[in-house]
């Protein structure tokens, strides 16, 4: 008997000791990550860190070996190690853009951040961070509230930006922003990085700051990662002017509205091309669109089959058939630099609205081999274009 106890207790004192144990990382790829995340209906937690980086190194010994933070984070989440400086944690890092060591970021399955924050100092703040996550709406309502009030900490008011962002309130996160970057308006390059990353409005109080600071900024960051920032908002906000859902905007108002861009910032020969090349087919001015694009195609994007591909997507307005031939041309391309699912499927729409039933339903048939073979997940979508080629007459 005396012997079954003590085999019953170290039975028991082994799992004890396998139970109490701490954050457990998954050490595979970010696609394995996501898949598995997905499979086990969790959200990702990922500690960026660094191998200089004295408090990850504190982070690793001292608060995630813990027993608490591993029945809390094995429960809840697929846990990641990303060094930011290595193998595809650079990749990682240029995605979600850790502004310090260590920086946790949480995502759902399809990695869309949801919340991020700076390191825990010990288990109760990591796990407080981590609950967080978990319910952003909840924290979402209760620090709107405190916001309209004026009386969020510095802290509460970084983590309420933080939820705001992953809500997609781009309009609301700038307001934001603009109060928490207000506590300490500096010229750093983490300053500028905060503003790329929460900014993406020219009316912003902390975008005008970036203007009237550029040099500083430029010394800090980098004269062309600023004006490549300030160029992208503005560029954007042209877009949201001119070429969004029904705007039909007149040709002057457009070229008027350029003029003021160029003012502010240096457009390239391309990237006014580009520009023009929007207004046109959102406009539905065939000619003037493809006399653009054929600019494009020939100067600037011949090897790049995305871009083309984007050119591609205005064949819905191309109605001649001289214009139709140029973008079957370059459809062409585009499948000779790449032979994807999209690319194909542009050349039999293309076909098809030529006309060729017989080489539409070629490329189709090849678009859905090539799907099946990369595994893209778009063949059933595909095979619905292939009926639409079949009953088209």
């Amino acid at each position: 008997m005396k012997k079954y106890i003590t085999m019953l207790f170290l039975l028991t004192g082994t799992t004890l000791s396998v139970c109490a144990q701490g954050i457990e990382f998954n050490h595979g790829n970010w696609t394995e990550i996501k898949a598995q995340a997905k499979k086990e209906n969790k959200m990702v937690f990922l500690d960026f860190y660094t191998v200089w980086c004295a408090p990850c190194k504190k982070m690793a010994m001292e608060v995630f070996p813990l027993p608490e933070a591993g029945e809390f984070f094995n429960k809840h989440f697929i846990n990641v190690k990303v060094d930011a400086e290595k193998g595809e944690g650079v990749d990682l890092a240029k995605t979600y853009r850790p502004s310090g060591y260590p920086t946790l970021v949480f995502t759902d399955a399809e990695g869309k951040q949801l919340y991020r924050t700076g390191g825990a100092e010990n288990v109760s703040e990591l796990i407080k961070y981590a609950k967080i996550a978990l319910n952003p709406q909840g924290n979402y309502e209760r620090l709107k509230e405190q916001y309209v009030k004026n009386e969020l900490s510095k802290e509460e008011l970084y983590n309420y930006m933080i939820i705001v962002k992953a809500k997609g309130k781009d309009a609301e996160v700038n307001g934001v922003f603009d109060r928490y970057f207000g506590l300490f308006n500096q010229t750093s390059k983490q300053a500028f990085e905060m503003i790329e990353e929460y900014v993406s409005s020219s009316d912003s109080k902390s975008f005008k700051y970036l203007q009237a600071h550029r040099n500083d900024f430029y010394r800090a960051a980098g004269k062309k990662q600023v004006d490549d920032f300030m160029k992208k908002v503005l560029i954007r906000e042209l877009g949201a002017q001119f070429f969004y859902y029904n705007k039909n905007e007149p040709l002057a108002r457009y070229l008027a509205a350029k003029e003021v861009l160029k003012l502010k910032v240096s457009l390239t020969e391309k990237e006014e091309l580009q520009l023009d090349k929007s207004y046109y087919q959102q406009v539905k001015d065939e000619d003037n669109f493809i006399k653009t694009a054929a600019v494009l195609v020939k100067k600037y994007i011949y090897k790049n089959d995305e871009e083309i591909s984007m050119i591609l997507g205005g064949a819905y307005m191309v109605k001649k058939e001289e214009n139709l031939l140029l973008l079957k041309k370059w459809a062409e391309m585009a499948v000779a630099i790449k032979d994807n699912s999209l690319n194909y499927l542009s050349l039999a729409m293309i076909c098809d609205s030529l006309n060729d039933k017989t080489n539409a339903l070629k490329y189709i048939d090849l678009c859905i081999a090539v799907s099946k073979r990369d595994d893209d997940g778009k063949a059933e979508m595909i095979g619905q274009f292939k009926q639409r080629i079949i009953q088209h007459n």
